[in-house]
């Protein structure tokens, strides 16, 4: 069993090329490359979500989210873009969006997902049509993307034949997602 977690190990590291030892004494670390990453997020893209806000009401079209490390952060940055249309604007507004984001694993999926992430930007292409939606519409909107881009996996062990029960640890250091193993 211990030959077979090494093997796996080194598979993996020559595959990332990048294995370390992890900070906290947990196992070995190794980072999941951001390509992939994207790649498996983008599969659950476009979305479309209702949106109600007190007597607005409308679709929000959610896509393109891509995610990005931040050098020197304990953070990923993910931006999307988005539509929203209703009967006062058929044509919609698009606009985009700016989260920080850490990362979560769920052991029985294997899939990890984006934590708690947090707006820090809503940008809309037309600000003067933005002017008929009623104040707060922007954070409504923020919140229902990074909601829905939160639900969405960005990446799942199975891609790499990673043995689940090995994991320690899953987090960002430097603007990488490092998965840690371990045999304790």
């Amino acid at each position: 069993m211990f030959k077979r977690a090494v093997a796996y190990l080194l598979i993996l590291g020559i595959f990332t090329s990048c294995v370390s030892v992890d900070p906290e004494g947990r196992g070995y670390s190794v980072t999941i490359p951001m390509a992939i990453v994207n790649s498996t997020l983008a599969q659950n893209f476009p979305v479309d979500r209702d949106l109600k806000y007190g007597v607005v009401s409308g679709k929000l079209n959610i896509s393109n989210p891509t995610i990005f490390g931040q050098s020197g952060k304990d953070k990923l940055a993910v931006g999307s873009q988005f539509k929203f249309t209703n009967v006062l604007i058929p044509n919609g507004i698009s606009g985009e969006i700016k989260l920080d984001s850490g990362v979560k694993y769920d052991p029985v999926s294997r899939n990890l997902y984006l934590k708690e992430p947090m707006v820090q930007d809503v940008k809309f292409q037309e600000e003067s049509l933005l002017q008929k939606l009623p104040d707060g519409i922007k954070k409504v909107i923020g919140d229902i993307v990074a909601k829905t881009v939160a639900e969405k996996p960005i990446y799942n062990l199975k891609q790499s034949n990673i043995i689940s029960g090995f994991v320690r640890g899953i987090d960002v250091r430097s603007g990488q997602i490092y998965l840690t193993f371990g045999l304790y």
